[in-house]
């Protein structure tokens, strides 16, 4: 008799699935909102900053399935060892390209107009598909989260040097979103790396803050 899926409490089902609906939504509103302002001024920052919510959404997407699977078992139950590991690193693959194209985004978005490279878009996706085939190839997740680490810091650079340059004028009043954007990636990558897992409902609940600040400045701003 084959064995029941074990099914994780539902407490935690609830949870990650509240946690996962809140942010998915605040990141196609303001895709939404920043593609419709895009399509009447052209203007490429704005296109740029629109993806960073695109692929954010979707990598929460899909961390809320790795989640789920992990916890429950329910699609491994009546699959061999090496079937389970292949799904397992296809997800993680997939959540690291969308996170890295999202951190990306974010970077180039601040850089973009001092650039003369035309192929940045082509570049972020090449690192971000090499990030994510390394997790197929090794299977080390300490080194994507690493890698994601770093990125975290140079987005943190790249806020720090541009809000110097840009002394004055209306650019260096989205700063404060470009800053709430790395908090929000700073908490949650505390949890993927293990680091403060025993205060997971306070991170969750002041990740929900921080992305709806970022919701209605960009709203109200735009």
């Amino acid at each position: 008799m084959p064995a029941q899926p074990r099914m994780p409490p539902i407490e935690f089902v609830g949870l990650e699935t509240v946690y996962f609906l809140v942010i998915f939504l605040a990141c196609f509103l303001i895709y939404r909102k920043v593609r419709e302002v895009y399509r009447l001024t052209d203007y490429f920052g704005f296109h740029l900053f629109a993806n960073i919510f695109l692929f954010l959404g979707l990598a929460y997407f899909m961390r809320f399935v790795v989640v789920i699977l992990l916890a429950s078992g329910v699609v491994f139950d009546s699959k061999p060892l090496e079937d389970i590991r292949e799904i397992m690193s296809f997800s993680i693959a997939f959540l690291a390209y969308t996170s890295s194209v999202s951190i990306l985004y974010a970077i180039y978005s601040l850089l973009w107009s001092r650039m003369v490279t035309h192929f940045g878009e082509v570049v972020i996706h090449i690192i971000s598909l090499l990030a994510g085939f390394s997790i197929l190839l090794f299977r080390f997740l300490p080194a994507f989260l690493i890698f994601q680490f770093l990125l975290i810091l140079i987005l943190l650079i790249a806020i720090l040097v541009n809000y110097r340059y840009y002394s004055s004028g209306k650019i260096r009043k989205v700063y404060p979103v470009y800053l709430l954007l790395f908090i929000f990636w700073l908490l949650n990558f505390s949890l993927a790396f293990g680091l403060l897992r025993e205060f997971k409902f306070f991170i969750y609940g002041l990740s929900v803050v921080v992305i709806f600040i970022i919701c209605y400045e960009v709203l109200r701003r735009l």
